[in-house]
């Protein structure tokens, strides 16, 4: 089920790009670096050099009349990659694909230097077993998500692109199945690219004026399930729900403050000594967020802290790195990873809807 709802989340992104697509090309890109072990437990993972290939379709926006106006040629497209994952007998290697959104801070005629992000699925060849594999205390499902953040510098020559740059690629499977410390590789990258046509645009039906929109009001009802140590492969539901106000100020600039009220049944079975009532176990958290805004489409990253979590079973602050996507009733979809400090607590699968804005 994850991986359906994150290939229909990926397929959202590059269709509703497809509507302010000016140019498109295709970029190789290899990249170098190491598996950055954030948990003591993880330093025997890291002994070798990390080597990474990539292939992106990308088609570069030049629309008017769309969030794309606020950036001088920013990219979408989608990736297919390859990556070692710094162990080959433990922890094997990785193949998978995502989407991405690439935005330029500034862009001349020979130069560029952009942000991008990315967001997909790929499949780890070597997982945790007790009894053959027991050492990968990291990685334990074939199927993972990935997540990426990066920044880069490009030169142009006419059609074509010569780029270098830093990224931080992320691993995981949202505590979904444990062990799961999940994979973090900070990397350096090479890259060619070519613009191979153009083709016609197409109006973009809601666009974001340069004054911005109204504070918007909204409610997300969240669900998920996660595994909790020691292993058992039980499988725990997780509820929440998501009271929010968001203010885009531009495509650039966004900001949401959110109330969480969070369900996690684990919570039942930690600290068994302690009898719980189902009240007991209701986590309460604020949160305050980074938005940007793609029309209908939208990714938030944050921080958030709990001020009410009376058994603390992870820590008392959480983060949040996501997208949404809102459709023309405003009922809206979500896919985002929860996390403690690095360490994945669990994936949110959630469905909003916005009060106050008018139906597009």
């Amino acid at each position: 089920m994850n991986q359906r709802l994150l290939l229909f989340f990926l397929a959202l992104f590059i269709w509703h790009g497809t509507f302010s697509q000016n140019e498109w090309g295709l970029e190789c890109k290899i990249k170098n670096g190491n598996l950055a072990p954030h948990r003591a437990v993880m330093d025997h993972l890291r002994t070798e050099r990390v080597w990474s290939g990539e292939i992106s379709y990308f088609i570069e926006l030049n629309d008017t009349n769309s969030w794309a106006n606020y950036y001088p040629k920013p990219r979408i497209g989608v990736t297919g990659f390859f990556n070692q994952l710094g162990n080959t007998p433990i922890l094997g290697d990785a193949f998978g694909i995502y989407a991405f959104g690439e935005l330029p801070f500034f862009r001349t005629k020979n130069l560029s230097f952009n942000a991008r992000v990315g967001a997909g699925i790929s499949y780890i060849t070597k997982v945790y077993d007790a009894k053959t594999n027991p050492k990968n205390n990291a990685v334990s499902s074939h199927i993972n998500a990935t997540i990426l953040l990066g920044l880069n510098f490009r030169y142009f020559v006419k059609n074509n692109s010569f780029g270098i740059g830093a990224e931080m690629t992320h691993f995981s499977n949202g505590s979904a199945k444990l062990p799961n410390l999940g994979l973090n590789f900070p990397l350096l990258s090479l890259s060619y690219g070519h613009v191979m046509g153009q083709s016609l645009s197409k109006p973009v039906s809601d666009p974001i004026t340069k004054k911005g929109l109204p504070i918007q009001l909204g409610v997300n009802a969240i669900f998920s399930w996660k595994e909790v140590l020691p292993l058992t492969h039980k499988k725990y539901p997780v509820y929440g729900l998501n009271l929010f106000a968001r203010k885009i100020f531009s495509p650039k600039v966004g900001v949401e403050f959110a109330l969480d009220g969070i369900y996690k049944t684990s919570i039942l079975d930690y600290l068994p000594e302690f009898e719980k009532k189902p009240l007991d176990i209701v986590q309460l958290g604020a949160f305050l967020g980074y938005v940007l805004s793609y029309d209908h489409f939208s990714a938030v990253i944050g921080m958030g802290g709990y001020y009410r979590d009376r058994y603390l079973p992870e820590d008392y602050f959480y983060h949040r790195i996501g997208m949404r996507y809102r459709f023309k009733s405003n009922l809206q979809i979500g896919w985002t990873l929860k996390a403690n400090w690095g360490k994945a607590d669990y994936w949110e699968w959630s469905v909003g809807y916005l009060f106050n804005r008018k139906k597009k």
